[in-house]
C-alpha cells in the first residue's frame, strides 16, 4: 500500500472533512492548528503508530492519501500529539475490542468511498455477509453471550461439516465467511467477552460449555473441531489449546501475545529433554506447553507488529519444534497488527486445518494443569486428583506393544483406555507406574487399565 502523504499540497485551502476520493487515492484530513504532530494508524498501515505522518498545510489542515483495497472496510484513528482519537469528521465508527471505537471507511468494488446511503454498504453488514446470530447461555456462570455463525453450503447434507471456532471479535475479519463457505466449514464466532472476561481470566471451563453448546445446536464432525484467534484471541486460542488439546484437531494462533519472548534465548540451545525439564519448572500456564505434543499448531506473525513482538511467536515455534509438535510458522516481515493481514493469512490457516483430524489415541500423553477442577481426562487417560486445588500431572507413554510407562503428580487413580492397536491388555504388557506401592488392575475385555496410587 502506497502512502501519498507527500503530494497533498494541491488540496490546501479545502476544508478538512470525512475521507473522500481524490485522483491519487483516498484523502484523509484533520484540522489541527495547535497540533505539533498528527499520525494516522489503522488497517492501511498495520496499526503502526509512527509509519504515516500527515502533512500540515498552510491552512492548518493535516492530510495524507492512501490507496485502499477495493471491496473492504478500513479501521483507523488519528494520533494527535500522542493522543489517539477518532476522526471528528467521519460519523462511521466500528467498535474496537477494548470497549471503544475506531473510525472506519468503506471502499466499494470500484474504489469509491461508500457513505451510509450507498446500497453497496449492505455487503458490509452481517446480513449482507450471510452471518447469522444466536445466543449462548452459560449455565455455570449464569450469563448470556452473543454468538455469530456461518453455515456452509453443504450444511444440510448427510455428512456433518467441520467447525472452526474463532475467538476475540473474529467477526471483524472480512474474509472468514468466504473461507468457511469455500472450504465447507461451520464458522462459530462467540462474543469477545468469553475471552476477555473468562478465558484470559483463567475460567477455561467456559470453552467446554461453549463447545458442548455448539455440538448440541449444530451438526458437527467431532473429529474436525478447529480453533483460531487473532491478537488477544490468539492468546485465548493458545490457552484453550493447552487446556483442551484432546478435543481439537488443530489450532491456528495468529498474532497472539503468548508472553514467551523472555524465554526465546534460554531455550535456543536446549535439546528436548532439557526443554522438558525447563518447562516443568515454569509457572502455569506456560508449564502447560508440554500438553501440546499431540496437537498440530499453526502460528503466524508480522515482523512490523507494534502491538505484540514477533519474538513471542518465534519462541513458541522453537519450543513446539523441539517438543516434536507438528507446527508451522508463517512469518510476514513487513506486516503489522491488522485484520487485513489476518485475511491474507486465512488461506494458509484453512490449508493447515485440512491436514488433520482429531488424534484420539496418541502414543504418548502428557497433561498438566494448575488444578484438577476443570478437567479430569485427556485423550485415553482419565484421572482423579487427591486435591482439586493443586496442580495435576499425568503422563502415559506406550513403548512397543507390551510396555506402558506412567508418571503422575497429585493423582490417586488413573484409568487408561488405550486402543488395542496401541497396547493390548490381553498380551499382559509391562506396566511401569514409577511407584512401588501402586496397584494395577486390568480389564482385558474392555482393554482398560486402572492404576491406584
Amino acid at each position: 500500500m502506497t502512502d501519498y502523504s507527500g503530494i497533498v499540497s494541491k488540496y490546501e485551502g479545502q476544508w478538512a472533512g470525512r475521507p473522500r476520493n481524490v485522483g491519487e487515492g483516498v484523502l484523509f484530513s484533520y484540522y489541527g492548528p495547535d497540533a505539533q504532530n498528527v499520525f494516522i494508524s489503522g488497517d492501511m498501515n498495520g496499526w503502526n503508530s509512527d509509519a504515516s505522518r500527515l502533512v500540515r498545510g498552510r491552512d492548518d489542515v493535516w492530510r495524507a492519501i492512501f490507496r485502499l483495497r477495493r471491496g473492504r472496510s478500513c479501521d483507523y484513528k488519528f494520533i494527535v500529539d500522542g493522543n489517539w482519537i477518532t476522526d471528528p469528521n467521519n460519523p462511521d465508527l466500528n467498535p474496537d475490542t477494548s470497549g471503544g471505537a475506531n473510525s472506519v471507511v468503506y471502499i466499494g468494488e470500484n474504489g469509491e468511498v461508500l457513505h451510509a446511503d450507498n446500497p453497496e454498504r449492505k455487503k458490509f453488514t452481517l446480513e449482507g455477509r450471510g452471518i447469522s446470530h444466536t445466543f449462548f447461555d452459560s449455565a455455570k456462570y449464569k450469563r448470556r453471550f452473543n454468538l455469530f455463525y456461518i453455515l456452509p453450503p453443504n450444511y444440510d447434507d448427510e455428512i456433518p461439516p467441520p467447525v472452526v471456532i474463532c475467538l476475540n471479535n473474529y467477526i471483524k475479519s472480512q474474509d472468514i465467511e468466504k473461507h468457511c463457505r469455500k472450504n465447507g466449514y461451520l464458522g462459530i464466532m462467540p462474543a469477545p467477552e468469553i475471552g476477555g472476561d473468562f478465558i484470559r481470566q483463567g475460567k477455561l471451563d467456559i470453552f467446554a460449555e461453549l463447545l458442548a453448546f455448539v455440538k448440541q445446536e449444530f451438526r458437527v464432525d467431532e473429529s474436525r473441531v478447529y480453533l483460531t484467534g487473532m491478537s488477544n484471541g490468539g492468546l485465548e486460542a493458545f490457552l484453550v489449546s493447552m487446556y483442551y488439546p484432546d478435543v481439537l484437531a488443530a489450532s491456528a494462533l495468529v498474532f497472539g501475545p503468548y508472553r514467551l519472548r523472555n524465554y526465546k534465548d534460554a531455550v535456543k540451545g536446549m535439546d528436548r529433554d532439557a526443554l522438558v525439564r525447563f518447562l516443568e519448572g515454569l509457572d502455569f500456564p506456560h508449564r502447560m506447553l508440554l500438553n501440546l505434543g499431540n496437537l498440530p499448531v499453526y502460528i503466524s506473525h508480522g515482523g512490523a507488529d507494534e502491538a505484540v513482538p514477533a519474538a513471542d511467536a518465534a519462541a513458541l515455534d522453537e519450543i513446539l519444534e523441539k517438543l516434536g509438535t507438528r507446527v508451522k510458522f508463517n512469518f510476514y516481515p513487513n506486516e503489522g497488527h491488522t485484520w487485513m493481514m489476518v485475511d491474507d493469512d486465512l488461506p494458509h490457516v484453512f490449508e493447515w486445518f485440512e491436514n488433520f483430524k482429531l488424534e484420539k489415541y496418541p502414543k504418548s500423553v502428557y497433561y498438566t494443569a494448575p488444578f484438577g477442577v476443570f478437567k479430569n481426562r485427556a485423550y485415553w487417560t482419565e484421572f482423579m486428583p487427591y486435591e482439586l486445588t493443586r496442580p495435576v500431572k499425568v503422563k502415559a507413554e506406550v513403548n512397543g506393544k507390551k510396555k506402558l510407562e506412567t508418571a503422575v503428580e497429585n493423582i490417586k487413580r488413573v484409568i487408561l483406555r488405550p486402543s488395542r492397536g496401541l497396547i493390548d491388555t490381553a498380551q499382559k504388557p509391562n506396566i511401569e507406574t514409577g511407584n512401588d506401592s501402586a496397584g494395577v488392575e486390568t480389564d482385558q475385555g474392555k482393554n482398560i487399565i486402572t492404576i491406584t496410587y
